[in-house]
C-alpha cells in the first residue's frame, strides 16, 4: 500500500559495505516522503558513519533493528554473500526488500529468497543502468523497429580493481561470490529488458589469469546467453580497467539488428546509431533518473514498480548460473 499524502515512508538501511548505499542516501536527501528511522551494520566504523549521516539509531544486528522498529521497507548493502539471508528475513516479516546487486551469490541463497517471497511483489533490485540517459534513449529506438530484429548484443564491463583500496571481504569467495555472479547482473538485465526474451541457455568462462596485485582473483569473465529462437548476448566483465584511466570503467554495449546497429558508450554518455537508410548519428539524450527513485515512487506514491521482483530474480539467477557454468567447464545452463 502506498503512503497517504500526510504519511512518511519509514525505511531502514542494513549495511554499508558497498558505496552503492549512496543511491538511497542521496535519494532520501531530496525527498520529504521518505525517512530513515534505523540503520544496522556489523562493522562499527560503518555503523557510526551511517548513524552520523542519517541521525538514526544504529544496531549491530539487523534482527534487533527489525524487532525494535516498524518499517515498510529496508535497503540492503551488506557484503554480497551476507545479503540473501537478510532479504529473506525481510520478506518473512512482510517488509519490502530493496536489494543492491547481487542480492545472492549462490543458487541455494536465491532459492531461499524465492521461497520466502512466495510470489509477492515485495522485492526489487537497484539496477541503475536502466536509468542512464543513454539507456532511456536506446529503449524507444529498439521498440520502434529502427534497428530491425535484434541479432546480437555485445557488452563490455571493465572495472578498476586497485586492490589496496578494496575491502578484504571482496577477496573471499564466500562473501564476494565471483566475478560473473557480481558484474554481469546489470547487462543481463538490460539485454533481456531491451529485447523481451524469456528463456534460453547461459555459458560462463572465467580467465585463469589473476588481476594485477592479487594471487587468485580472476581478471576477466564472460557470459554467453543464447535466447530460445532469438539473439545471442555476449557479456564480458573484468577487473583490468587501467588504473591511470580517468574513469572507473569504460562500459559499452553494441546492439546489432537486421536493419542497423546502436553503440551505447555508457562512460562517455553517448548513443550512436546507424542504419541502412540513415548514416551514423549521435542521438540526443534525455536527463537521467535517480537509481533509487523508482522504488520510493512505488512505495510512497503508488506508482508502478519499474523493476518488479520477477525481473530482479531473473537477472540474479542467470548471473549465478553463468558463474556455475564456468565452474563446470562452460556447461550450458538453462534459464527461464
Amino acid at each position: 500500500m502506498p503512503t497517504s499524502n500526510s504519511e512518511t515512508l519509514d525505511i531502514a538501511i542494513i549495511g554499508a559495505a558497498h558505496p552503492h548505499v549512496e543511491y538511497v542516501l542521496s535519494e532520501i536527501a531530496n525527498r520529504t516522503d521518505v525517512r530513515v528511522v534505523a540503520i544496522a551494520d556489523h562493522d562499527a566504523a560503518r555503523r557510526a558513519e551511517l548513524e552520523r549521516r542519517t541521525m538514526a539509531p544504529g544496531y549491530a544486528d539487523p534482527h534487533a533493528l527489525l524487532d525494535a522498529h516498524q518499517v515498510r521497507a529496508a535497503a540492503v548493502f551488506t557484503e554480497f554473500g551476507l545479503r540473501a539471508p537478510i532479504v529473506a528475513e525481510l520478506l518473512r516479516r512482510g517488509i519490502f526488500a530493496i536489494a543492491d546487486k547481487p542480492m545472492a551469490v549462490t543458487l541455494p541463497q536465491l532459492a531461499a529468497i524465492e521461497e520466502t517471497l512466495a510470489g509477492r511483489n515485495l522485492l526489487t533490485l537497484l539496477l541503475e543502468k536502466r536509468f542512464y540517459p543513454v539507456t532511456l534513449a536506446l529503449r524507444p529506438i529498439i521498440d520502434s523497429g529502427e534497428l530491425g530484429d535484434v541479432v546480437s548484443i555485445t557488452a563490455t564491463g571493465p572495472h578498476k580493481l586497485v586492490p589496496s583500496r578494496r575491502p578484504a571481504w571482496m577477496f573471499e569467495p564466500s562473501t564476494y561470490g565471483g566475478i560473473l555472479a557480481d558484474l554481469t547482473v546489470h547487462d543481463i538485465d538490460l539485454a533481456l529488458w531491451l529485447t523481451g526474451y524469456t528463456s534460453g541457455t547461459v555459458s560462463g568462462w572465467i580467465s585463469p589469469i589473476a588481476a594485477a596485485g592479487t594471487t587468485d582473483f580472476p581478471a576477466l569473465g564472460r557470459a554467453i546467453l543464447a535466447c530460445d529462437g532469438g539473439p545471442q548476448f555476449a557479456i564480458e566483465v573484468d577487473w583490468i580497467q587501467p588504473e591511470a584511466s580517468p574513469r572507473h570503467g569504460d562500459y559499452a554495449m553494441r546492439i546489432s539488428g537486421t536493419k542497423g546497429r546502436a553503440d551505447v558508450l555508457f562512460a562517455e554518455n553517448k548513443l550512436l546509431v546507424e542504419t541502412a537508410t540513415r548514416p551514423l548519428r549521435e542521438v540526443d539524450l534525455p536527463a537521467g533518473v535517480s537509481p533509487a527513485g523508482f522504488v520510493f515512487d512505488h512505495l510512497a506514491r503508488g506508482e508502478t514498480l519499474q523493476i518488479p521482483a520477477n525481473e530482479a530474480l531473473r537477472a540474479t539467477r542467470i548471473a549465478i548460473l553463468a558463474q556455475e557454468s564456468a565452474a563446470n567447464g562452460g556447461k550450458p545452463m538453462r534459464w527461464s
